[in-house]
């Protein structure tokens, strides 16, 4: 049995040496070698995380050594299928930054490819193991109040990543639409409160609102409701030209269930929950100063690594990464069509899993 496992960092951008310092600091995980097309942005993330590894440019470079039992991929949403794909070709495991992929059927080909060659795939939705939204989840799901049956978010706020010039968040084709931009956290937290085994939701429907921006190639206001098969309900309205609040302050989030509510509120520096039984006289209130990142990140990526080492049960597999593309893909079917809705599962022939 490895002592520890090694990883190959794809990837340096906004996410990659935040990635590889919570590898590096565990004591079971370590970076072999440091992969981007850019060298001198892999040679930033070596520093920044404290390791002199080989820099590479070459991804088949890295899968090829004997030194890399698993890819932690930090690149952009369009290459993760792709990358994926290779990396299980290869035996490599795969701990994947969300989102999963920009298509459902890419994600099922992630999934075939990891199940085929016998390695573990996980994606980092960690905004659910982050104390607050953790907190959320299990008074939502925990019967203390009963069953959901209505959650609304609002996720208003001013877009920065995709106003820099030639960012590839701004291009559908590449970042995915105005769900992966902004809402993919929102929506997992929907179905952790809804559908907590992964089951697929409903339904889904969406209408667009009037495009705000020309940088962006797609629209970037919408209002979409799901579903679920409880026959609980989820709204959420997303835009990017909200100039009141930054991304940390939006994602509001209510939910209504048969014997009281919850709600969240997010702030720049804290996060207030505040919930109540129908039978009570005064509400509960917890304050979270620590939003929980260093938290949620070492969590994911220790399980990660223990799932591989020593089979432990892991706080996230492929699943929730699926079920998440699979809601956005579904929205975007839907405004596409003026609305119409749209049935879950997207791939109910590759339901089997």
């Amino acid at each position: 049995m490895k002592s520890k496992l090694r990883f190959a960092l794809v990837g340096t951008g906004a996410f990659g040496a935040y990635i590889g310092k919570h590898i590096q600091a565990d004591p079971l995980g370590a970076i072999s070698c440091v992969c981007d097309r850019n060298l001198e942005s892999a040679q930033k993330a070596a520093a920044e995380i404290g390791t002199d590894v080989p820099l590479l440019a070459d991804y088949e470079s890295a899968l090829g050594r004997e030194d890399v039992d698993a890819v932690a991929l930090c690149t952009p949403n369009f290459t993760h299928a792709a990358l994926a794909i290779a990396a299980a070709k290869a035996g490599k495991h795969i701990f994947c930054e969300k989102p999963m992929a920009n298509t459902t059927a890419d994600c099922w080909s992630m999934v075939e490819a990891a199940e085929a060659a016998g390695v573990q795939l996980m994606v980092g939705h960690k905004r659910r193991l982050r104390p607050p939204w953790a907190r959320l989840i299990e008074l939502a799901t925990n019967g203390q109040l009963g069953q959901v049956v209505a959650i609304n978010a609002t996720v208003f706020h001013w877009d920065t990543y995709g106003r820099e010039v030639s960012s590839w968040w701004s291009k559908k084709s590449l970042a995915g639409g105005l769900l992966q931009k902004s809402c993919p956290h929102v929506l997992d937290a929907f179905n952790a409160m809804c559908a907590p085994n992964c089951e697929p939701a409903e339904l889904v429907t969406a209408v667009y609102g009037p495009k705000q921006e020309k940088i962006f190639d797609f629209s970037d206001v919408m209002s979409l409701t799901i579903r679920y098969r409880t026959g609980a309900i989820a709204s959420m309205q997303s835009s990017l030209h909200y100039r009141l609040r930054k991304y940390r302050e939006s994602a509001g989030t209510w939910v209504q269930l048969t014997h009281g509510a919850i709600e969240l509120h997010s702030h720049l520096d804290h996060i207030d929950i505040v919930y109540q039984h129908v039978d009570e006289v005064q509400p509960h209130r917890e304050r979270f100063d620590d939003l929980g990142f260093e938290t949620a990140y070492t969590k994911e990526i220790g399980d990660f690594i223990r799932w591989v080492l020593h089979n432990d049960k892991p706080c996230l597999t492929w699943r929730e990464g699926l079920r998440t593309v699979e809601v956005m893909e579904a929205a975007y079917r839907s405004a596409d069509s003026g609305g119409v809705p749209i049935h879950l599962p997207l791939c109910r022939e590759r339901e089997t899993k």
